[in-house]
């Protein structure tokens, strides 16, 4: 069996992806929490798919006001 490595989601832990977005662990796992951000289930822990991270990170973004 052969993998594609293109079709493969970078996996982070909490403390990957609390670097990531430059806040603290506690942060990611409230947002986890709550929901806002997707999460996998990997027996007792968690991983973050990089992709849901800036999908995430899009969807929050504030646009300046030249250009509105």
């Amino acid at each position: 069996m052969s993998t594609d490595s293109s079709k493969t989601a970078e996996l982070l832990t909490i403390p990957e992806t609390a670097e990531f977005l430059k806040v603290s662990n506690s942060t990611v796992r409230r947002l986890q929490q709550q929901r806002q951000l997707p999460f996998i289930p990997v027996g007792r822990s968690v991983r973050f798919a990089k992709d849901d991270i800036l999908s995430y990170l899009q969807k929050r973004r504030v646009e300046s006001i030249d250009a509105i």
